[in-house]
């Protein structure tokens, strides 16, 4: 080769003092169709690049220099925007609210309908008392005392606890009579019912319990609960056990009538109840119902949360006469510290509206955040009572319709406003420009990859050349060696000449198996390999590939284990790839293993797949390298795998083989333990293509 010249000359010198000058010309051969690439790409993308970059970063400045500032204008148009946005929000509230009182919907349901921060609905008459969906708190029984600690009644319980169920009803019996309030005669008559249930004389128990729907309904017990509720709840459990349909009627009569009821402020006792019902009918009754039955009781649980939590508040409103009537359709919002509070009015009923206020601001605020665009010089803001304006606003509204003492300004982004907009056209320009020149420099990058990338296969190609020539030559040479000792009777004794002709035996074996390697990656390469599967015992082909190995393997001294059960699945496959992949894993392992000795060789059925298993107690596979050692022509970098002659295709091949058969080969290995290679042939038929 001639020495080269140009540029390319200046390389040779670098690399010739590295590597060698046989060395250097052919890597700078190899470099010569790479650098008229460069050099093209240079001149139709990097330096019309630079100069593109040029004029642009001029034009920007002339764009900077020429602009006036309109931000004035674009926070008005943004202000008036968010404020119409509002506006629509709270219109959309109000429209809802009158569709419903319009269609004689109920207000008190289905609340996210319409709004999705409205939490409770108050329903008032025309003399201002609440009457849906909750009432307020039952006057208490002024003859109420404490229930446990009369004597009478820690008697009872006593017997309870201790299963004396007769004794405990007697004694719930003589509190009833003796009990000086409603509230301890219905407890105790409930409490009798309850053990007579546990004694199992279900009529006395629902004797007692029907006295408790006659004489004390409404009378809660010292946990919040309806006694007619509880009594109702416990006739229904006891009627479901012995006639289903009838016990499913009245717990689902229970829960509708609870649900359309008024609850109580500040007592979880009616929820509770519907919950304990719908769980009992669960599985008895319509799924639909049931599921749309727990949505309604959710709902109405959360608005009885918040009527408490609102309590204080909703007391306040009504001690500063917030709560006077108006006209059917009119709107009046008044604000407080948890919730926006509004008022309208039919001919028969007032409503209130409770409006969680954080999340309503919270909702505004997001809407602010939107009104200008991610562009636009100018931002809103949502300016609450107790905070001071950041001062420089360019527009202020104030939201005293819904919200009192809350407003929205429209700010610059930047406090001079011209300034802002050059700076943001200058940064817009520049980031154009320098995306495009990140874009040149993740091109050039890429490109030096994608040539490094060809560089190295090309010096795989060649190495892989060399290497095959130098694994070509040692057979032959061999062969003919021993061929012409044979000629010439230079071997005089049966025992030299057998010698001869083992060594003439293997190496064409190795040879054959060369040539039959280089061959099958050439079609592989091609996409021309194809495989003939047919279902058979895979114990069989490997069996029979070892055999075909083990003189070779036995003539370098290589004891080779091996375990095949007999009673294998079939196995969709082809015989003869299958003994290829065998052999070249056997090859490797006595290649890189035979210091050791040993090779093993195992066949199993294991999680519907059948495993050949083929291991060595050689030198091992660097962990950094077992991702790489199934590519074409890789070779190992270890000095010791160095030193075994080899092709770098064995691998690729036997992996091409095993996925063709929908298996796949994996690999555990450590430094100087050996290696093991398994593959696992699934127990199905393979696809249609038989090839990757």
């Amino acid at each position: 080769m001639r020495t080269p010249f140009g540029p390319l000359n200046i390389v040779y010198r670098i690399l010739a003092a590295r590597l060698g000058e046989v060395r250097a010309l052919e890597e700078v051969y190899h470099l010569r169709s790479v650098w008229n690439f460069v050099a093209v790409f240079a001149a139709t993308i990097v330096v019309p690049g630079i100069v593109l970059t040029w004029y642009g970063f001029a034009g920007i400045r002339a764009e900077q220099r020429a602009g006036t500032a309109e931000v004035s204008r674009e926070a008005e148009i943004v202000s008036n925007a968010l404020y119409g946005d509002i506006e629509s929000y709270f219109q959309s509230f109000e429209n809802a609210t009158l569709n419903r009182m319009k269609s004689g919907r109920s207000l008190t349901s289905s609340l996210a309908e319409m709004s999705d921060v409205l939490r409770v609905v108050f329903v008032f008459d025309n003399e201002g008392r609440m009457v849906a969906p909750f009432v307020r708190d039952l006057p208490s029984d002024p003859s109420a005392t404490d229930l446990f600690a009369m004597p009478r009644w820690q008697e009872a319980w006593g017997a309870e606890l201790g299963q004396d169920w007769a004794r405990a009803a007697d004694r719930y019996a003589a509190l009833a009579r003796e009990a000086p309030g409603l509230r301890e005669q219905g407890h105790a008559v409930f409490a009798r019912g309850r053990v007579l249930a546990r004694e199992g004389d279900a009529g006395a128990a629902e004797l007692a319990w029907n006295e408790v729907l006659r004489q004390y309904p409404t009378v809660r017990d010292p946990w919040g609960f309806r006694l007619g509720d509880l009594a109702r709840l416990r006739l229904g459990e006891q009627r479901l056990a012995r006639e289903p349909a009838v016990g499913a009627a009245l717990l689902r009569q229970l829960v509708e009538d609870l649900l359309s009821g008024a609850m109580v402020m500040g007592q979880g006792g009616e929820p509770a109840v519907a919950r304990r019902a719908l769980d009992l009918l669960a599985g008895k009754v319509d799924p639909d119902w049931l599921a749309r039955t727990r949505g309604r009781l959710g709902e109405r649980s959360d608005q009885l949360y918040w009527s408490s939590a609102l309590l204080e508040e909703l007391d306040r409103l009504g001690t500063r006469g917030r709560l006077f009537r108006t006209e059917f359709g009119v709107f009046y919002y008044w604000r407080t510290e948890q919730a926006l509070w509004v008022t309208t009015s039919t001919d028969d009923d007032q409503y209130l509206f409770a409006l969680d206020l954080p999340g309503l601001v919270a909702q505004l605020g997001v809407r602010a955040e939107r009104a200008a665009g991610p562009d636009s010089e100018v931002r809103a803001i949502l300016v609450a009572p107790s905070s001071s304006s950041e001062g420089g606003a360019l527009s202020r509204r104030t939201l005293s319709r819904w919200l009192d003492g809350w407003a929205i300004e429209v700010l610059p982004r930047d406090p001079e406003a011209l300034a802002a907009r050059q700076n943001e056209r200058w940064r817009r320009g520049v980031g154009i420009i320098l995306l495009s020149a990140v874009m040149i420099s993740v091109g050039l990058v890429l490109t030096a990859r994608l040539l490094r990338r060809e560089l190295a296969a090309a010096r795989e190609k060649s190495d892989f050349a060399a290497r095959v020539s130098h694994e070509l030559r040692s057979p032959l040479t061999q062969i003919r060696l021993k061929a012409e000792a044979l000629q010439l009777g230079l071997a005089t004794t049966d025992a030299s000449r057998d010698q001869h002709y083992d060594v003439i035996v293997r190496e064409s074996e190795r040879l054959s198996r060369l040539i039959d390697n280089m061959l099958d990656f050439s079609a592989i390469e091609r996409g021309l390999k194809k495989y003939t599967m047919r279902p058979g015992d895979l114990g069989q082909t490997v069996g029979r590939a070892v055999e075909s190995a083990l003189v070779a393997m036995e003539m370098r001294g290589m004891h080779v284990d091996v375990e095949i059960p007999e009673d294998l699945p079939p196995v969709s496959h082809d015989p003869e790839a299958v003994s290829q992949v065998v052999t070249n894993l056997l090859s490797n392992a006595a290649k890189y293993g035979r210091d050791a000795g040993w090779i093993g060789v195992r066949v199993s059925v294991e999680s519907g797949e059948v495993r050949v298993t083929i291991s060595d107690r050689g030198i091992g596979i660097d962990p950094q390298e077992q991702g790489k050692i199934f590519q074409e022509y890789y070779r190992s970098l270890d000095p010791r795998a160095r030193q075994r002659k080899g092709t770098g295709l064995g691998l690729t091949i036997v992996k091409y083989i095993v996925e063709a058969h929908d298996g796949r080969v994996t690999l555990e290995s450590a430094i100087g333990s050996g290696s093991t290679f398994t593959l696992h042939f699934p127990v199905r038929p393979p696809r249609a293509d038989a090839h990757p």
